[in-house]
């Protein structure tokens, strides 16, 4: 037994080995946990590389987007502001509604912009949101030519158009309410007469106004003929207007109407 037991003992120097071989083999654990440490970490520092990468070019393509919108907008800047003034409107409890002016806006995107770039599904909001933006600065970096008409009368309607004619070198008088053949304002720019259908609606305006003020033209003999309202114009109105050389205005067209006719000369 005793013999067994002296057999079975290590030598100090077998101590002294498997002690090294153990401290060894703790070391090259050490070594490999650190490995993959170090992999790990250069794994997730690629990664966030990628990551970075990848984000920086979603954020150039958006700038492009952006951009892009923008010069394009910046062309119809005068029209899209005016489809505001038109389409926007305050019910009588003084409730605003916008859905005629988002239904243009999304014909915009459609026809003027969709057309010319890909707009991704996820940067269709983008779009709109920019689209809105530039119009609501322009507008508020605009001063308007002419005061909002939307709240008075039919009647104050006729006279305050007449009156931006007289502010805008045109000689305006508004007509008798019974026998003017369709006319409400009747104005004189040098030797041009021009005849005015006013209408305050809170709908499209139709095409009986339309052929009442070509009437009213031959009528009175006079150059031009034009529909003024706060509102737009539905189709027919529009095709017969384009077909007679009658125009159709917006009140806050007004103040530049003589020069579109080439009655004002510009340097």
């Amino acid at each position: 037994m005793s013999n067994q037991c002296v057999s079975n003992t290590l030598s100090p120097e077998e101590i002294s080995e498997k002690k090294h071989a153990a401290r060894e083999r703790i070391e090259e654990i050490k070594r490999e946990k650190e490995q993959v440490q170090l992999e790990r970490k250069k794994g997730q520092e690629d990664f966030d590389y990628r990551q970075a990468a990848k984000q920086k070019e979603l954020e150039r393509e958006k700038e492009r987007l952006v951009n892009f919108v923008c010069e394009l907008v910046k062309l119809h800047l005068d029209k899209l502001l005016l489809k505001k003034k038109q389409l926007v409107r305050v019910d009588d409890y003084g409730n605003e509604d916008v859905s005629g002016f988002a239904k243009e806006l999304n014909y915009f995107i459609d026809k003027t912009i969709r057309t010319k770039i890909d707009i991704p599904y996820d940067k269709e909001e983008l779009v709109w949101d920019t689209l809105v933006d530039l119009i609501f600065s322009y507008e508020n970096n605009t001063p308007p030519k002419v005061k909002n008409l939307d709240d008075v009368s039919p009647i104050d309607f006729e006279h305050q158009c007449a009156e931006i004619l007289n502010q805008t070198g045109w000689t305006a008088r508004v007509t008798q309410a019974s026998g003017d053949q369709g006319i409400d304002v009747i104005a004189t720019y040098g030797n041009v007469k021009a005849v005015f259908q006013v209408k305050k609606y809170s709908q499209p305006v139709g095409n009986s106004a339309v052929q009442e003020i070509i009437a009213g033209k031959a009528f009175e003999q006079a150059h031009v003929a034009a529909v003024v309202t706060n509102s737009t114009f539905t189709a027919s109105a529009k095709k017969l207007a384009n077909a007679t050389g009658v125009f159709l205005l917006h009140y806050s067209e007004l103040p530049d109407f003589a020069e579109e006719l080439g009655l004002v000369e510009t340097e």
